[in-house]
């Protein structure tokens, strides 16, 4: 493709633009003009204005095509090097110097404001995504600091530090919680320091914006505010991990193996998917069913087959977070929920589960012997508000992968 007969824009395309990935999205023509334009603009001297436009103009294409606000910065901050690099004069510097500072905080508003836009409604479907759990216990202190991330982002939208939320974070609602009736709920004295922690720097970066705000430095700002919502969803997994740990003893639990029973399996998932679906977070799900287990009934009769069960999930429980969920869903299959998790660590933790079960010697009376699990699982990664179907949905991707590893030898683990 010819670009130019610039060699300043020949170089800085070629050093700072991502060139492979604006041929993919198709765009590369439109963007190569508006960098044609500037530079032409650079070379020629126009105005402060026209070259403000002219950015800012790239900043809304880059923006509709949803290139990252650093991406922009990076090729902003190269092409200042560039031109800083090619003069001597002590004025031209000092001129390059203060336009580009204007370009970055001008760029940086537009960027900021469509961020501030998305942030607000992604939050508030997070906020609405509660309304459907009957018991919020911890969780329901992580949607006081989502309405607190909520008043920040518009206090920044009016431009507004009069009305900024509580800045102390000893003295917001789930500061207060935290140091009082919080330390009942997380006895884990370093999970206690942990969200102590990810909470206060959260309000650091609060006050930092509102000091900010004020002098109207909009490309710093807009980093700022990338760590708060970075840090409020880190909260609320440290807290989805701890409200689990509530579920699990706070439900019914099956009275031979001790995992949940099955009526618990409906309300733990809608949970699990309402939450993560708050905190942009997935949750692997898990299906799980004994090998050969009507014939170990058959040969070694009932007790056996209890013992096994009871086996199963003293073996799964050793090897799994007390934030982790296992329900039995029916006879010898049971279902595994694993929140806040890699694809990759979930098949780790699976492998782990079913290698120690495999190896687990289990003993009637005189005789000793061994059996094994087959698991099938997907990673549930909601991308709209809870609906009743969504449950067999995801149930049956589960078992479909859980019929692949019983089919393909059994003893083993797809994902």
């Amino acid at each position: 493709m010819e670009l130019t007969d610039s060699p300043l824009l020949e170089e800085f395309l070629d050093k700072y633009v991502a060139h492979a990935y604006l041929v993919h999205i198709n765009q590369s023509d439109e963007i190569f003009q508006k960098y044609k334009m500037i530079v032409k603009c650079f070379e020629e001297g126009c105005d402060e204005d026209t070259l403000l436009e002219y950015f800012q103009q790239l900043a809304h294409l880059k923006m509709s095509l949803d290139i990252p606000y650093a991406a922009l910065s990076n090729e902003i901050a190269g092409l200042k090097n560039m031109l800083l690099s090619k003069e001597n004069s002590v004025e031209e510097i000092a001129y390059l110097v203060k336009i580009f500072q204007k370009i970055s905080n001008s760029v940086a508003e537009i960027y900021l404001q469509d961020y501030l836009d998305r942030l607000l409604h992604t939050n508030n479907m997070r906020i609405s995504s509660f309304s459907e759990i009957l018991e919020l216990d911890i969780i329901h202190f992580y949607k006081e600091h989502l309405l607190w991330l909520n008043k920040l982002a518009e206090a920044i939208q009016k431009r507004d530090v009069e009305n900024f939320p509580e800045l102390d974070p000893n003295h917001c609602n789930f500061g207060e919680w935290l140091h009082d009736v919080g330390k009942t709920f997380i006895q884990n004295n370093s999970k206690h320091q942990r969200i102590e922690t990810i909470h206060k720097n959260l309000h650091i970066f609060a006050q930092k914006i509102k000091t900010i705000l004020k002098h109207k430095e909009y490309f710093i700002l807009i980093s700022y505010l990338e760590k708060c919502e970075l840090l409020s969803l880190s909260l609320g997994t440290e807290l989805i991990l701890i409200d689990n740990i509530e579920i699990n003893k706070k439900v019914t639990k099956d009275a031979l193996t001790g995992a949940l029973n099955r009526h618990a399996f409906r309300p733990v998932f809608e949970t699990h998917y309402e939450l993560s679906y708050a905190t942009g977070n997935s949750f692997v799900l898990a299906m799980m069913d004994l090998d050969n287990f009507k014939q170990i009934n058959d040969v070694y009769g009932h007790v056996a087959g209890d013992e096994i069960l009871r086996a199963f999930v003293r073996c799964v429980k050793e090897n799994i977070r007390n934030s982790d969920v296992i329900v039995r869903y029916g006879g010898e299959e049971f279902v595994l929920f694993l929140p806040s998790i890699s694809a990759q660590k979930a098949v780790e933790v699976l492998e782990n589960i079913r290698e120690k079960f495999a190896s687990t010697d289990i003993k009637i009376g005189e005789n000793s012997f061994n059996a094994t699990v087959s698991i099938g699982a997907t990673v549930v990664e909601p991308k709209m508000p809870f609906v009743n179907s969504l449950v067999d949905e995801y149930v049956m991707v589960a078992d479909k992968k859980l019929y692949e590893a019983k089919t393909g030898g059994k003893n083993k683990v797809v994902m």
